[in-house]
């Protein structure tokens, strides 16, 4: 779960955030089919709501909200038409699975910029899913499983200008038990029945450091490590653990007291993934209440 560079500090209680965020991202590289390497692109549109509100448990400060995306695929290079005789996959488009979160800070030092924060968050499999759009890779909005993930994290302001953050995060999920994978009918190109799809945890650490050039305006830099996250489908091999290495850019704009955007752009340093990260590019609105 990538944190924003100032999501580290506690808000104040009694505030309302409402934000909406279109985002794309695109991944390219090689997917397997029938023993044959396919060139393969990969881009997911989507469009984020989210709602969310601050208070105090305990003299304690706390923050929850709820997330629902809607999404499209689209597919390039040898993926976009036929990879194989007769076989076409199905990209899919609809709502996705909606995330639930909640933060707590143990340790708050507003004069001295330090936070210290645990968050956990639930992803419910509310979206839009068919087992034909998973084979190959999964090209459904939702996921067909819960997921769950705990993170920890440090906010330390440096200066009047300079902030420093830094986190690290861990996601479990559920079986999903309709998943195909790529995987084909004995002595056919059709598709397998669907079957058991297994996921490993999967664990991410990140750091930021940003700057306020003025009351308006700051900018900011992050790197992340993605670690784990190894699969198989049907009791077969396991695959290759995630093994990545990302940074981010990010712009915040103050358009009033209640309202600002937020501009980040994600790509990679390092990735050995078949299909790695391309780019990631989220423009987010938030106003508040």
């Amino acid at each position: 779960m990538d944190l924003g560079p100032y999501d580290g500090v506690a808000p104040p209680p009694g505030v309302t955030a409402g934000s909406i965020q279109v985002g794309h991202r695109s991944f390219q590289g090689d997917v397997s089919l029938n023993d044959s390497s396919l060139g393969a692109r990969v881009d997911r549109h989507n469009v984020n709501i989210r709602i969310g509100r601050s208070a105090e448990w305990a003299g304690t400060p706390v923050y929850g909200y709820a997330s629902l995306p809607y999404s499209q695929f689209e597919l390039g290079d040898e993926l976009g038409g036929e990879p194989l005789p007769g076989v076409q996959l199905q990209a899919g488009e609809g709502l996705g699975d909606l995330a639930l979160a909640g933060a707590i800070w143990p340790y708050v030092d507003r004069n001295a910029g330090r936070f210290v924060g645990l968050a956990g968050y639930a992803i419910v499999p509310t979206g839009d899913y068919a087992a034909e759009k998973t084979f190959g890779l999964n090209l459904n909005p939702g996921n067909n499983r819960f997921a769950g993930i705990v993170q920890a994290g440090l906010h330390q302001r440096i200066n009047n200008r300079f902030d420093w953050s830094i986190a690290a995060d861990a996601m479990f999920f559920e079986d999903n038990d309709r998943f195909i994978g790529a995987r084909f009918a004995p002595g056919t190109l059709d598709p397998a029945a669907p079957a058991r799809l297994e996921v490993k945890p999967y664990f991410s650490y990140q750091t930021a450091l940003a700057w306020q050039a003025n009351p308006a305006i700051s900018v900011a830099a992050s790197v992340y490590a993605d670690r784990g996250g190894a699969f198989r489908v049907a009791g077969g091999d396991w695959s290759r653990a995630t093994n990545r290495e990302r940074y981010g850019l990010w712009a915040r704009l103050r358009l009033s007291p209640r309202a600002r955007v937020t501009v980040n752009y994600k790509s990679t340093i390092n990735d050995r993934a078949d299909l790695p990260l391309q780019d990631n590019l989220q423009i987010r609105l938030i106003r508040l209440f």
